[in-house]
């Protein structure tokens, strides 16, 4: 389609089936979760695991063909140590895109007000021994992304890393070592490229839910500005029978 030919009506209406999922299917499933969650396309998120944590105002957003997935791994005592079970801790104000993976057997924290583009795999195990293959999960190392951090698409985040605050990690990266805070990096292995200037100031995701009233109204605005002129009937025809027209 060239654009979402949905009336208002139905617009509003697809909003609060997307609620109704979330708060009846997604929320139970997460060991806590703040106030503010929005998933687009819940049904094409996938959590596993009972030591998930999201803050508020966590968006989530997934498409088709592209599933995302949170996953707390647990397991059994092995080469590498007695039982256990991964943790993923996801901050205030954080945007996770389409296509996301994250699997812990260890421990991934993820600040506030962090970015996280299309396709990006976070994981801080091996997940496989690489002489004893039956050997899982193999050796891991808990995964710290800082506060403002914005990973571009397809980034890869191996474990034992800290990525420090307000670093940029360009797209299609392997982040293999620590990156420092305020740097642009980039590469496989990721490297820095420069540095940010700290003197600029910095606008933060968290701007925007500020007053959280007032972020509603404008988001509601803002779908009836895309759908306002959209018909039942042009719909159905878009539906069946899509072409160049409106």
């Amino acid at each position: 389609m060239r654009r979402d030919h949905k009336p208002y009506s139905m617009r509003l209406l697809v909003n609060f089936c997307r609620r109704v999922y979330t708060s009846w299917r997604l929320k139970p499933q997460f060991a806590s979760v703040g106030s503010g969650l929005e998933v687009i396309g819940p049904h094409r998120l996938e959590i596993w695991g009972d030591d998930i944590h999201l803050g508020d105002n966590v968006h989530i957003q997934t498409a088709r063909g592209q599933m995302s997935r949170l996953c707390a791994w647990s397991y059994a005592a092995g080469p590498n140590g007695p039982a256990g079970r991964g943790r993923i801790d996801i901050g205030s104000h954080t945007l996770l895109t389409p296509g996301l993976q994250i699997v812990s057997a260890d421990h991934v924290t993820i600040g506030d007000n962090v970015m996280i583009a299309s396709r990006v795999y976070i994981s801080d195990a091996d997940w496989h021994e690489i002489y004893d293959r039956l050997a899982s999960p193999g050796p891991r190392a808990p995964i710290h992304i800082g506060d403002n951090v914005w990973l571009g698409e397809g980034v890869k985040v191996c474990k034992g890393v800290s990525i420090g605050a307000n670093s940029v990690i360009g797209a299609g990266s392997v982040v293999t070592k620590d990156i420092a805070a305020n740097v642009i990096a980039a590469g496989n292995p990721a490297k820095e490229v420069r540095k940010l200037d700290t003197e600029h100031p910095m606008v933060k995701r968290e701007t925007m839910f500020k007053d959280i009233n007032t972020y509603n109204k404008t988001m509601r605005y803002l779908h009836y500005l895309n759908h306002k002129d959209n018909g039942f009937i042009g719909w159905l025809r878009q539906l069946i029978w899509p072409s160049k027209r409106g």
